[in-house]
């Protein structure tokens, strides 16, 4: 939490909109060195507790899962946004490569995440023609596995869903009972990796594979009340945004985002994790009125403060 409160202190009073605009393009650009050092992964034949599924330099899979799913939504915001051609069709070319390394992780999630959140970015970006030729597509493959394929293949590690929620459910039960010894401030952060064999719960994963039930049990009712409040206070202020007609492409790739945390933090926790974190504090901190008024703003005077406040009011002229 510490690290979070830090890091949305940062965000807020350093980003400029330059800024913004070149972490965008460098996540998505470096996202081929990412699929490069799975390659390598994959050629010596590496594997972990979870098997053969390749993390590139994450600590685990479904984070680079995750950190795919966000290049993919940047990449579609900055073909939108950029008037560069060939600039574009740099960014159009990196979805099919990051969708090569997605099938290296395995992660199933990511893929059916990626098919709701793909066709919400093209809606709130306005990209009607976009949407059809995408759900046409989607159609079309549907009816194509419906006629020729017998079974979803196509999703990786199919045979093992119902083994893996046993998995979930087993988890869950562990992280409710230490919701439920320590429901006002939790037990601190990585909360399951300690209390597992108190609750007879899966051992081997070192989280609770859902994104409402980790912050509960490591924070409690007080610390997850204080993080969704700032969520809340951001989502209102994105909302405004929208509604002022301003920066329709941010709003779009905001509203992107948070669907993909939300569907995401339903069997994972992903974007509890420094590298996948900080990405997506940067696009829903950032995305505010507070931030359109004042850091894309030649004065970069912060009235939060109330020293600041208090100088401001005092130069302004009396009418």
């Amino acid at each position: 939490m510490v690290f979070a409160f830090i890091a949305v202190i940062f965000v807020t009073y350093t980003m400029t909109q330059r800024a913004f605009r070149l972490i965008l393009s460098f996540v998505c650009l470096m996202s081929p060195y990412c699929l490069l050092v799975a390659l390598v992964q994959r050629a010596l034949g590496m594997e972990w507790v979870y098997g053969a599924r390749y993390n590139s330099i994450f600590t685990n899979p479904n984070y680079y899962a995750f950190y795919i799913s966000l290049v993919v939504l940047f990449c579609i915001y900055n073909i939108v946004k950029s008037e560069d051609t060939p600039l574009r069709g740099v960014y159009a070319a990196l979805i099919p490569l990051n969708l090569i390394a997605l099938e290296l992780t395995e992660c199933r999630t990511t893929f059916m995440v990626l098919l709701i959140v793909c066709p919400v970015m093209l809606w709130f970006c306005g990209k009607k023609k976009w949407l059809s030729v995408y759900l046409f597509t989607m159609l079309g493959i549907l009816l194509t596995l419906v006629l020729f394929g017998e079974s979803l293949d196509f999703l990786p590690r199919i045979d093992l869903i119902r083994h893996d929620f046993a998995k979930r459910m087993s988890i869950w039960s562990g992280a409710i009972g230490s919701i439920m010894d320590a429901p006002w401030f939790g037990r601190g952060y990585n909360t399951y990796a300690r209390i597992h064999d108190l609750y007879g719960s899966y051992s081997i994963a070192k989280h609770s594979h859902n994104l409402l039930l980790e912050l509960l049990m490591d924070f409690g009712f007080v610390g997850t009340a204080v993080l969704l409040g700032y969520f809340a206070i951001n989502v209102g202020k994105i909302i405004r945004l929208h509604r002022s007609h301003k920066c329709h492409q941010r709003y779009a790739l905001t509203v992107s985002v948070i669907v993909c945390v939300l569907l995401h933090g339903l069997l994972d926790i992903s974007m509890l994790w420094p590298q996948t974190g900080l990405l997506v504090i940067y696009i829903v901190g950032f995305s505010t009125e507070y931030d359109k008024q004042h850091i894309f703003g030649t004065d970069r005077r912060h009235e939060i403060f109330a020293l600041h406040a208090r100088s401001i009011q005092a130069k302004e002229p009396i009418l």
